[in-house]
């Protein structure tokens, strides 16, 4: 079993052809400009959407534990304390106000589910990619999921931020035949500051990734203002790089502000909420210090 937050149909990103990108829930980091903050608590979730919220009381009337609550002053309010993320006040609301985030799912249900596009990813020369959250988070029902896949002959990806141990990057790189891997920062401590856990295992991991995996391997990193996109880190990064045996590309992630409504759908509040979209023009530059290391560096357009 492992926990699952989405399933995406249909992708045509993170890996070749017509994709399903599944997304797993929990993460052992807390990256401050993370577009999906319901991947990274473990525990189900419930998301509010106070923008489509009418009031008109039907979650406050089906909730058994009394979590939610009518503030005349603000509206509908939630006590975490008391919320069991049962989904109750999900089912009730009429006007998709309300997300449940975080279901337990079995292979073979996953499995069933994925059959039912085969022939697009097998036309297309398509898979699927785990994602999250973090995959390594739940290493037995990444691996378990990703071998049923190899088994049933669909090119399969990971995405990882290298934060794991080691045994758990062996057991599902054995399935994996296209390996994105994140650098964040070269800095253990503006790592620990940006993303709560020191850079040390991720450093570590990549050196050695060739042990462990012989498939396709792009190395991603994110450019965030305020965090990263000094041009003596990003060099620092694209060389750590490019010291890796066979690797295909790095790809550069331009900070963008997509995910935060889900913050304040979660009742939490986004560390880089002022901060400007990247404009991805600028970062050309990047492709000639890639150049100059040997290695292709591409922009993420989307």
């Amino acid at each position: 079993m492992g926990r699952i937050f989405d399933i995406k149909r249909y992708a045509t990103g993170d890996g070749p052809g017509i994709r399903a990108l599944v997304f797993l829930k929990g993460c052992p980091l807390a990256c401050a400009w993370c577009a999906n903050p319901e991947s990274q608590h473990a525990e189900t979730e419930i998301l509010f959407y106070r923008d489509r919220c009418v009031g008109c009381g039907r979650c406050v009337a089906v909730c058994p534990t009394g979590a939610i609550g009518l503030d005349p002053a603000v509206g509908l309010t939630t006590d975490l304390a008391k919320c069991t993320a049962c989904g109750r006040c999900v089912d009730a609301c009429l006007h998709e106000a309300r997300e449940k985030v975080g279901e337990d799912r079995s292979v073979d249900e996953v499995m069933e589910l994925l059959g039912r596009d085969r022939r697009y990813y097998e036309n297309s020369g398509g898979g699927v990619t785990l994602t999250g959250g973090e995959p390594l988070f739940q290493p037995q029902f990444s691996a378990a999921l990703l071998g049923a896949c190899k088994r049933e002959g669909l090119h399969t990806a990971l995405e990882t931020s290298g934060f794991a141990d080691r045994e758990a990057m062996e057991l599902v790189l054995e399935h994996v035949d296209l390996l994105y891997y994140d650098l964040k920062h070269p800095g253990p401590r503006a790592h620990q500051a940006g993303t709560g856990q020191s850079n040390a295992p991720v450093l570590r991991n990549l050196s050695r990734i060739r042990e462990a995996f012989s498939g396709d391997l792009i190395v991603r990193i994110p450019y965030v203002p305020g965090f990263n996109e000094d041009p003596d880190v990003q060099r620092k990064m694209i060389e750590t790089a490019s010291r890796v045996r066979g690797i295909r590309r790095v790809e550069i992630l331009p900070y963008h502000r997509l995910g935060l409504t889900k913050y304040a759908a979660l009742g939490r509040t986004c560390a880089v909420a002022d901060l400007a979209p990247v404009d991805k023009g600028s970062l050309g530059g990047l492709r000639d210090l890639g150049r100059r290391h040997g290695i292709e560096v591409e922009i993420d357009a989307r």
